[in-house]
């Protein structure tokens, strides 16, 4: 018969957790006094406290639920009065407060064998509590119009997505208002990335870095900022900007794979190759055009590239999203009903006009249930053929001749690569 063996007992492993909870917020309390000069609690106040709630949950499992409901309380109103009389002198703020009581509620939780969870909660009450700066920092960059697209976002997602019912209308069942709703929100999720992405990393470090955060939510965007610019800008920067539209646009191809994992193993297991191809022909397209030298110089990556993003979490746009995805299932479906694989193949080609996140998810989706695989698979291609070609287009009518050139060695070569994958998929199917 075996025994199992434990180093410590479940008591001193909760007051071992406990106290080193209220230690690690308590080390970062006392390291803000020191440099802030409010001494409040610290570095051994935290930990006490914390031991006292393991202390009193422990007990209250042998006297009685009164124990804890009479302590807890009082540690609320000793704290309230500790306020109180540090606000009379000038102090304003609670976080160390409010710490103060979330360390005793987390010592209480040790004491109910929550571990795990009281380590989470402390980890993330002391990163809150130690990014104060950073976070002030990033507010100050924010614009009014950009912290009102946040608290929508969140709406949108937290408050709305919810109460959307779960319930499949349409023709077959195939329009679900919550999964359509869900669908929104990631999509809204990956540009608000992007967004911030571009924002706070992009416009600073030049136009290849701009290039590849704004691939990640609209590639489209950067050929139509960067060619236009491209008109006003000497040779020398047309090569960096021709190697950032391409750079923008092989990213596409690996978000596309990205949205297809998160709704559909089996088509992203498939599409990974083709769209890996394409990305990694564009990619290497980007860096010859951006090593290709007409004289010593390199190209000044450091000028001004700020694109005009727009509104990170436009309401409208989200909604047209919506109404688009919900027009491009329609068109599978009935494409699919009247006109068979050629009907799939037309919604593919005339979706990626315009988007091709929506027809990736519609076919990642529709693949679970009416449409083959392998078609699914050819239709999401089309579309980023579609859509690729629309680059080049905008780049052709927009952009310098020099730009042009280069776009058209870029650009051409994924479409080839993506056009001799499909000859290859047809005959192999």
């Amino acid at each position: 018969m075996e025994e199992n063996f434990q180093l410590l007992s479940p008591y001193l492993t909760g007051l071992l957790v406990a106290t080193g909870i209220g230690f690690i917020i308590g080390l970062e309390r006392e390291f803000k006094a020191s440099t802030e000069k409010d001494e409040f609690a610290g570095i051994r106040t935290y930990p006490l406290i914390s031991a006292l709630g393991f202390v009193c949950t422990t007990l209250s499992h042998a006297l009685g639920k009164e124990i804890l409901m009479t302590v807890f309380p009082s540690i609320i109103v000793l704290i309230g009065i500790t306020y109180y009389v540090r606000s009379q002198k000038g102090h304003m703020g609670l976080s160390s407060e409010i710490a103060l009581i979330i360390a005793f509620a987390l010592g209480c939780m040790a004491g109910l064998q929550l571990i795990r969870e009281a380590l989470a909660a402390a980890v993330i009450t002391t990163t809150l509590l130690s990014l104060k700066g950073q976070f002030k920092a990033f507010i100050n960059q924010l614009t009014q119009d950009e912290i009102y697209a946040f608290i929508k976002f969140i709406i949108l997602s937290m408050l709305v997505l919810p109460f959307l019912p779960d319930t499949d209308y349409g023709p077959a069942g195939i329009l679900n208002p919550s999964e359509i709703g869900f669908i929104v929100v990631i999509v809204s999720s990956l540009s608000f990335i992007g967004y911030l992405l571009v924002k706070f990393i992009g416009p600073e470090k030049g136009i290849l870095l701009t290039a590849l955060f704004g691939g990640l939510f609209s590639s489209t965007s950067v050929a139509w900022v960067f060619s236009s610019r491209s008109r006003e800008a000497d040779q020398l920067h047309n090569t960096a900007y021709a190697a950032g539209i391409l750079l923008a646009s092989s990213i596409m191809f690996l978000r596309v794979a990205a949205i297809t994992a998160i709704f559909n193993l089996e088509v992203f297991n498939m599409i990974i190759l083709p769209t890996s191809c394409m990305a990694i022909t564009g990619l290497l397209a980007s860096w010859i055009v951006f090593n290709r030298k007409n004289n010593d110089s390199i190209p000044d990556t450091t000028t001004d590239t700020q694109l005009k993003l727009g509104n990170p979490a436009n309401i409208v746009n989200a909604l047209s999203f919506g109404l688009l995805y919900i027009a491009i299932s329609l068109m599978v479906y009935y494409g699919n009903r009247f006109m068979g694989d050629k009907g799939l193949l037309v919604t593919g080609l005339i979706s990626g006009l315009a988007d091709v996140d929506a027809i990736s998810i519609s076919m990642s989706k529709f693949a679970l249930a009416s449409v083959k695989l392998p078609l699914a698979i050819l239709v999401i291609i089309t579309a980023m053929l579609s859509n690729t070609f629309v680059k080049a287009m905008i780049c052709i009518t927009k952009g310098s001749l020099f730009l042009r050139k280069r776009i058209a060695f870029g650009l051409g070569s994924v479409i080839g690569v993506g056009l001799l994958y499909v000859v290859i998929f047809m005959i192999r199917s």
